[in-house]
């Protein structure tokens, strides 16, 4: 294998490889003669990548990139198994006057032979993707209201079978062997809840659930596992939010344990979750962004406890490499600027930012060196092309189509390689010549003068405990004031020995050292005149020194002699 990771692309009328170093060329995989390529896919571990066309399928070896397979038939959708080892992929089901019930139309095949291992009919095409352990010791497939589940690459027979009505979909752990766990999700009748839960394989009766949760505000769920598998969020979804408050319905987060632990998760904003997202290198922590514009991102543990506080931007997506020691936190799709910021987890420092309009996908390299953005038809039509950029958000790379060329994918191929120097250096930035997004608008009198938009303490990045927006301690005003003195007292010393006065200029009579009257308010308001008159005095200085004075500082001057009154006859 390569010892760096090569780049897959797919146009309208070819796929290309880019050996991932300078100068980065591009080197024609497939070219026009095989005609209507629909979309390529990398095996998790790197060893494969497969195309599919309206009539076929073909796995190439990595190593060598030669055909190790071809599957012929109309493939609508595909994809590799977590150890490489089998390809599935799913057909149109079809009833035709040969086969009036129908023939199977989920296939899988042995990667590095193309045989065929198994068939099933799944007719949905949302939600037909069978789930495998990461060890691919179980193989468990949905087929209406049961979950079949079978072991060691047997698909003549399953062994077990998850049942239960209404189950609208599932979830398998990746934890390693030998214990599993399955995640449902199972819609409530009228005037019942719906429930997620929690089974450990084979323990399916409902009494055995290790996490069982209702509500009466679910119609959908999706579950996100960490990578040791111990930990789950069900992230449930109405089809219509009643209240009005979202377009897309009513959301909430809850989680689960296999000790048993359970609960809701609450966040300290408002609004929509956009993305939730654990941290690849460490299953104890996790990313949400959430909230109303401008949204909020959060590092939580696995208590749900915030870590740190990125603060608020124009963001709704996470995503991080495999080793999880960097993120990026962004804004696609119904966000125009693209915006994208890039953080360090180590020391949570943030490394850079950048824009990337119109982008349709993201993709980490490998290594967690650098990333690449795209712009993918048929998501949108036009600006179609690709940006490689170092964490950092340094641009390295970009290539935008031509006329009549389309880019439809761009994939980073999966794998261990060995670290680069982008991993200690950024390179030096190319110019990017892409339009700007547009800005916001601002009235004809604000456009040439900076702009007064100011975050709120509490939207700037901080650690939860140390956040900006708590009232500063008594001990800490009073040494902040003490630094200003000092600093007055620099300033106005510094002044005194730079500011000669000018020839003929009278100069300051020295003031009589302040003597107590015996009356408190008499001493109190001979000290205010003191210092309205010292002020006074080096406003005076200034304008001698020839700078100009604003109308209120001239009017301080003026009223020196009125002053100069009100104190002499307090001191009578």
């Amino acid at each position: 294998m390569s010892t760096t990771p090569h780049i897959a692309g797919l146009t309208g009328k070819n796929i290309f490889l880019i050996d991932f170093k300078e100068p980065y060329e591009e080197k024609l995989l497939r070219d026009e003669t095989t005609t209507n390529i629909r979309s390529i896919v990398f095996s998790p571990k790197g060893t494969y990548l497969a195309y599919r066309t309206d009539k076929k399928a073909e796995i190439v070896k990595c190593a060598d990139w030669s055909v190790t397979a071809t599957i012929e038939g109309n493939i609508k959708d595909m994809f590799f198994s977590p150890l490489d080892n089998y390809f599935t992929v799913w057909e149109m089901f079809l009833m035709t006057k040969e086969n009036p019930q129908g023939k199977p139309n989920l296939h899988v095949f042995k990667s590095a032979t193309g045989e065929l291992a198994g068939s099933f009919v799944q007719k949905n095409q949302t939600g037909w993707e069978p789930r495998w352990t990461s060890d691919e010791k179980l193989f468990a497939v949905q087929m209406n209201n049961r979950v079949l589940i079978y072991e060691d690459g047997n698909f003549e027979r399953f062994v077990q079978q998850l049942q239960a009505e209404k189950l609208k979909s599932f979830s398998l752990s990746p934890s390693p062997a030998p214990t599993y766990y399955f995640s449902t999700f199972t819609l409530g009748k009228q005037g019942q809840p719906s429930f997620w839960r929690v089974f450990k394989y084979p323990q399916f009766e409902q009494t055995q659930a290790v996490v069982s949760r209702s509500s009466f505000q679910a119609d959908k769920a999706n579950f996100h596992w960490n990578r040791r598998g111990t930990n789950v969020f069900a992230m449930t979804q109405t089809d219509v939010d009643k209240t009005g408050g979202s377009y897309y319905g009513k959301q909430s987060l809850s989680y689960g344990d296999v000790k048993g632990g359970s609960g809701n998760v609450s966040f300290s904003k408002e609004g929509p979750i956009h993305s939730i997202s654990w941290n690849p290198g460490n299953s104890n922590e996790w990313v949400a962004v959430y909230g109303h514009a401008p949204a909020k991102a959060t590092l939580f543990n696995a208590k749900c406890e915030p870590l740190f506080e990125f603060g608020t931007g124009a963001w709704n997506s996470i995503y991080f490499p495999p080793e999880g020691n960097r993120m990026l936190i962004a804004g696609f799709g119904n966000i125009a600027s693209g915006h994208i910021e890039a953080w360090d987890l180590r020391g949570y420092k943030k490394l850079g930012s950048c824009a990337a309009p119109d982008t349709t996908s993201l993709q980490w390299d490998p290594r967690g060196e650098a990333f690449v953005t795209a712009t993918t038809y048929p998501r949108l039509t036009v600006g179609n092309g690709y940006k490689i950029w170092h964490y950092t958000c340094v641009l390295m790379h970009k290539r935008v189509c031509q006329d009549k060329e389309n880019l439809l994918a761009i994939n980073f191929q999966p794998g261990n390689f060995p670290k680069s120097d982008l991993s200690r250096t950024a390179p030096k930035a190319i110019e990017d010549s892409t339009p700007k997004p547009m800005a916001a608008y601002r009235p004809p009198g604000a456009k040439n003068r900076p702009s007064t938009f100011t975050l709120h303490e509490q939207e700037k990045p901080h650690k939860p405990g140390e956040t900006p927006s708590a009232a500063p301690s008594k001990q800490a005003i009073k040494q902040k004031e003490k630094r200003e003195a000092r600093k007055a007292r620099k300033a106005e010393e510094k002044a005194q020995g730079d500011v000669q006065p000018p020839p003929g200029a009278a100069a300051e009579t020295p003031r009589a050292p302040f003597i107590s009257t015996g009356d408190p308010e008499k001493d109190k308001k001979i000290k205010n005149l003191n210092k309205k008159l010292s002020d006074i005095e080096k406003l005076k200085q200034q304008k001698a020194a020839g700078k100009q004075l604003e109308l209120n500082q001239l009017a301080k001057i003026e009223n020196e002699p009125a002053l100069l009154q009100e104190l002499a006859q307090l001191r009578l």
